[in-house]
């Protein structure tokens, strides 16, 4: 499933959000339950159908005897359903409600508030959100949240992590609060005790980070970016080979080339295009018109590749603090990294990256965040 949103067997999804809010980007397709502000952690999980619970089973042999400290993990409801093959005997399950008491307790402790919950990929990763009282606006009301993520995953192999993330309104993409090795997160192993109040404490911490993303962000919006600028960004981010043609002309990776149309609010796509030539020959107009600005002697792309004007491509591009300069830039791989089409997932969301922060779109906004750092300093 294109947005990895577990469906449950009577055909509903396991994804929540708080009453009154719009409906979250990534739940479009699953028509999710609410639960009312300030809800209990039991109210929660009915609504977000996280009410199942993970074993230990022991692992066998061909004969049927078990075989010495190997187990695996599944739901206790369908032991057909394993998250985990091989844990050792001192893994502990941290359960679903676990999960949804710690966030309750760290809401009450720190003001936050719960805003979505859900179940993915089949139920073996299970998150909280929650949105903090800290946010900031750049020009043109550009509007930055803070907010937390808590996951549990039944997988076996991974650390129980608690994300300090900010979310741009405009376009909800979202970047992780910190992007240093391993900060702006809180680890729980499954071999310790789930101390939720050593837990609640190391979270407060995180909120510090927020303030180094607002300052990142500030210089950001101001820092111009020309056409020229912006192209040696993307190619620093997304990499990729380079073509010289015959004629010297370079063509870029389909990712760089991606981005410089969205980061003008365009799509690489040509109008009405009826065939594979016509598609060509758009791609060609674009190569050369990059190869210009590369060179200084052109800015913007071609019209004629521009798609529909009403789609929502990279929302807030033109807004006072993006246009023309490194925070749009920053934010069109981050919008890319968050909603385009995933190769061979044929849908755009990538809940992976965007809420998680995982994957290949995970780690694409973190090079971008570091190569805009080095462009400040330079």
């Amino acid at each position: 499933m294109s947005h990895e949103i577990m469906k449950t067997q009577d055909g509903t999804f396991a994804m929540a959000y708080r009453e009154g809010d719009a409906l979250p980007w990534h739940a479009a397709e699953t028509n999710p339950q609410t639960f009312a502000r300030f809800p209990t952690p039991q109210e929660v999980s009915d609504a977000a159908r996280l009410g199942y619970e993970v074993q230990l089973v022991a692992n066998c042999r061909p004969d049927g005897s078990p075989i010495a400290d190997s187990f695996h993990i599944s739901r206790v409801d369908d032991p057909a359903t394993v998250y985990g093959r091989f844990v050792a005997g001192d893994w502990q399950p941290v359960q679903n409600s676990n999960l949804l008491e710690l966030a309750a307790h760290i809401c009450e402790r720190h003001d936050f508030e719960m805003i979505t919950a859900g179940a993915l990929f089949d139920g073996a990763k299970v998150f909280a959100q929650m949105e903090t009282k800290n946010e900031f606006s750049l020009p043109g009301n550009d509007k930055i949240v803070s907010r937390l993520l808590a996951t549990v995953s039944h997988i076996g192999l991974e650390s129980n992590k608690f994300i300090g993330c900010n979310t741009r309104v405009v376009c909800e993409n979202t970047v992780k609060a910190a992007t240093g090795e391993g900060a702006g997160i809180v680890c729980h192993d499954h071999r310790v005790a789930f101390d939720h109040e050593a837990i609640a404490t190391a979270v407060g911490l995180n909120a510090e980070s927020f303030g180094e993303f607002a300052t990142f962000a500030a210089a950001a919006a101001v820092r111009a970016l020309s056409d020229a600028e912006a192209l040696e960004y993307f190619k620093v981010v997304y990499g990729g080979k380079e073509k010289v043609e015959d004629n010297g002309r370079v063509r870029h990776s389909i990712g760089v080339r991606k981005a410089m149309a969205a980061h003008r609010g365009q799509v690489f796509v040509p109008v009405g295009a009826a065939d594979a030539a016509d598609a060509a020959d758009a791609a060609l107009l674009v190569a050369d018109r990059l190869d210009q600005i590369a060179r200084g002697v052109a800015t913007g792309l071609p019209a004629d590749v521009t798609s529909d004007p009403s789609a929502a491509i990279n929302p807030g591009h033109d807004l006072e603090s993006a246009r023309g300069t490194l925070w749009g830039a920053f934010n069109t791989v981050t919008w890319q990294a968050d909603h385009q089409p995933i190769k061979n997932r044929g849908a755009s969301f990538n809940i992976a990256s965007n809420l998680l922060g995982e994957g290949t779109g995970g780690k694409l906004k973190a090079k971008a965040h570091r190569v805009a750092l080095d462009l400040l300093t330079a």
